[in-house]
């Protein structure tokens, strides 16, 4: 077996160029200016859908956290859009059983609920299925982007 790093990392004191191949294995080191968490942890909590965690520690890390640490601000500013978006699809779906509740037909009406609660179901899932990718995302030292989200966040973090 040669000494050679695997294909395509450059490897050695040259670190990660950016060009081709892969970027270095592992998340990015350093510490967070309040907590003093390694900032993987730190973009995973970002994520946490727990009792509000996720939204008090990505407004905690976007106010404390320098600009030129883009990998903990982009989790926290992706987080904090993903929880928007959790936010009026809560809305919508809320304005939409207040309107099954007073639709004219009671059949229409019990079916369009159970419908409805369905859809809602599959919705929620797959929003937990999302901050689960993400946090296990941010542990792994990923920028992985949401369709739409992740640009938006990637542009301002």
């Amino acid at each position: 077996m040669s000494n050679q790093p695997p294909y395509g990392y450059p490897g050695g004191s040259q670190g990660y160029q950016g060009g081709g191949g892969y970027p270095p294995p592992g998340p990015p080191s350093g510490k967070t200016k309040v907590l003093n968490l390694d900032y993987n942890v730190a973009a995973l909590l970002s994520y946490l859908p727990i009792c509000c965690i996720n939204l008090i520690a990505s407004i905690i890390w976007l106010a404390s956290e320098p600009k030129e640490n883009r990998f903990l601000r982009f989790h926290a500013l992706q987080s904090l859009m993903l929880i928007g978006l959790s936010i009026v699809v809560w809305i919508i779906f809320m304005f939409l059983g207040v309107g099954m509740m007073f639709s004219p037909s009671s059949t229409v009406g019990a079916a369009g609920s159970g419908l409805l609660t369905l859809i809602q179901l599959v919705v929620w899932l797959i929003l937990i299925i999302l901050h689960i990718l993400c946090m296990v995302k941010a542990y792994q030292g990923q920028l992985w982007k949401l369709p739409l989200i992740g640009d938006i966040a990637e542009k301002n973090s």
